[in-house]
């Protein structure tokens, strides 16, 4: 193996990474990468920097690795004791906050050297952008699908959605395909509760936002009622599935009801990538439903993760440099394959789509539709989600399941969010 990794078995003593890495004494430097992700990402960044280190014999990498549940409450503790990783996989939807707090550098002064991001799309860029300064590298892109189950429409008989359907189209697709399947099996899932993966898009069709850039709800409470109703209807004509397969489901994608057999159709960002491998159906993808006449382009080009760089490293050119290789290095594009999205760049797709399997290869065809679309209406992207956007997404998924299991009208549900979002927000 190659003289960059060393992998999480051992870290470094509390004295050595105090500031991060460390100077190796000889003209090299020791780092550490921090990563939330499954099996296959993590194998796919082990392999990447074993690479690394072939041709950056000077520097060592320790790398640190787990699921998302805890990776932040674990960064934290890093973070208030001094000794958080130089290269640290960051979240778009976090990055907002951690940049407010203080502890990630910005990367602006690397660029044309360490870090060569010819390619990325500048409306991506700006995902990993707060106040002007680059503080995060994206990953990877994608609009937002809908996942469908090909093997179910097929031995049903049932044509698959069209790219170009709307919410109304949704509604009487969905309908008639749980009168179809029967077997307590429902046209698609509960897309009520999912913030990005539907609601934005939603909200954006009507020209507003989740967020706005002082940090504030940028809907009001008729936009979310008008939500919640939508999805209200749906269940009550059988459309979507229930509360009780919708709350078995929440947060793990082994449990989505496409994959248990409940439902169709699915909604939920990054499903493209999560899913496939979890069944032996072929699954294909199309974007989320678009509004009426008159509506604006719902989709953005999504980021994917960042990788960003501890502030108080004092290894950090070498960790933009780690970041620069993931960005640009053919043998690093080819060995990530997609394990953190559709990659961000045209190089790097056409790089990928060599080793793509059939789903992976349907995934990327969608999101090419999502991408010429964006491009098409020149489609912003929404501002980065502020401090509490995290507790907020769960207050909308709490208050969409009330409404689905009877305890809450749609009234109070709204009335409850707004109160919990103003002041997760404050």
């Amino acid at each position: 193996m190659g003289g960059a990794l060393v992998t999480a078995a051992s870290l470094p003593t509390a004295a050595a990474c105090a500031r991060g890495g460390t100077g190796s004494g000889n003209g090299g430097a020791a780092l550490r990468m921090k990563w939330w992700g499954g099996d296959a990402r993590t194998k796919a960044y082990q392999a990447a920097l074993d690479i690394y280190g072939q041709k950056h014999k000077s520097v060592t990498i320790k790398t640190e690795s787990s699921g998302y549940d805890g990776y932040f409450d674990k960064l934290d503790a890093d973070l208030a004791s001094g000794q958080a990783a130089d290269v640290i996989q960051m979240d778009t939807a976090l990055v907002n906050e951690y940049t407010g707090r203080g502890v990630l550098r910005a990367l602006d002064g690397y660029l044309g050297n360490q870090l060569d991001l010819t390619g990325f799309p500048d409306a991506l860029l700006e995902a990993g952008r707060i106040g002007g300064k680059l503080y995060g590298v994206p990953s990877g892109t994608g609009g937002v699908l809908v996942t469908y189950d090909a093997t179910v429409l097929s031995h049903a008989g049932v044509a698959p959605p069209r790219a170009d359907w709307t919410w109304t189209d949704l509604t009487t697709y969905a309908t008639k395909l749980t009168k179809t399947l029967g077997h307590n099996m429902y046209g698609v899932s509960d897309g009520g509760g999912d913030d990005v993966g539907a609601f934005e898009i939603f909200l954006r069709q009507r020209r507003k936002e989740l967020f706005t850039a002082s940090g504030k709800l940028g809907y009001a409470a008729a936009d979310l009622a008008e939500w919640l109703t939508y999805w209200d209807g749906m269940r009550k004509r059988h459309a979507a599935a229930p509360g009780e397969i919708t709350s078995a489901a929440h947060n793990d994608s082994a449990k989505n009801p496409l994959i248990t057999g409940h439902v169709a159709m699915t909604f939920g960002s990054g499903l493209e990538i999560s899913l496939p491998p979890l069944t032996s159906h072929d699954l294909d993808f199309v974007p989320v439903p678009g509004g009426p006449a008159g509506s604006a382009e719902g989709q953005y080009l999504s980021a994917g993760v960042l990788l960003s760089v501890y502030d108080r490293s004092v290894a950090a050119a070498e960790a933009a440099g780690v970041i620069g290789f993931f960005a640009a290095d053919d043998d690093a594009i080819r060995t990530m394959g997609i394990t953190r999205g559709i990659p961000p760049t045209e190089k790097a797709r056409a790089i990928a789509a060599t080793q793509l399997k059939p789903a992976q290869q349907r995934a990327l065809a969608a999101t090419d539709v999502v991408a010429k679309r964006v491009a098409a209406a020149h489609a912003a992207p929404p501002p980065s989600p502020p401090s509490g956007a995290s507790q907020v997404k769960e207050m909308l998924f709490q208050n969409n399941l009330a409404v689905a299991f009877g305890r809450k009208t749609v009234a109070a549900a709204v009335e409850s969010f707004l109160a919990g979002a103003d002041s997760a927000l404050a």
